[in-house]
């Protein structure tokens, strides 16, 4: 009897351990991100038409609307992306140039949700661009899911009952 309770507490705290696996708060999720796209900054951009330019600065930060992505091209042309991660509805990746040491993750939304801002000009449309360097193979996947547990993360935030 005494190997038994003592096998049962075994496997008691055992599984308590286990179920207690450490996640990632919003802050966190924010940060990582603005870590994978800091990456990119010094790196030339191009697709097949030829370079876009060099990024030149990159951030990913929290607003009020949810995250702002924001990049520079060749300390000129700045690109910002304002929107709600929860209303991602798919998240692909956009292959540049085959010389291109930077990829660019296609983030799409529910409607024209994100704000856009292309020098100087303003509108809101349904996608949202994150630039990354693509040398480790696995950057796409490893952002992919910081954006998804950043999708779960803020729907839960905003009806902590609901589905």
């Amino acid at each position: 009897m005494k190997y038994f309770f003592y096998g049962f507490l075994f496997i008691f705290f055992a599984t308590q351990v286990i179920a207690q696996t450490p996640t990632l708060t919003k802050g966190e999720t924010i940060s990582y991100l603005d870590k994978k796209i800091k990456e990119a900054i010094g790196h030339s951009w191009t697709n097949n038409n030829g370079s876009i330019g060099k990024i030149s600065s990159a951030t990913v930060i929290q607003t009020t609307r949810g995250v702002k992505i924001e990049f520079k091209v060749d300390y000129q042309r700045t690109y910002s992306y304002e929107f709600n991660p929860k209303l991602i509805s798919s998240i692909g990746d956009h292959t540049n140039g085959t010389s291109s040491p930077v990829n660019e993750i296609y983030i799409n939304l529910k409607g024209n949700v994100c704000i856009y801002y292309n020098n100087g000009q303003t509108s809101s449309v349904a996608y949202s661009n994150f630039p990354y360097l693509k040398a480790d193979p696995d950057n796409f996947q490893k952002i992919s899911k910081a954006f998804n547990h950043l999708k779960a993360l803020l729907a839960a935030e905003d009806d902590p009952f609901g589905q």
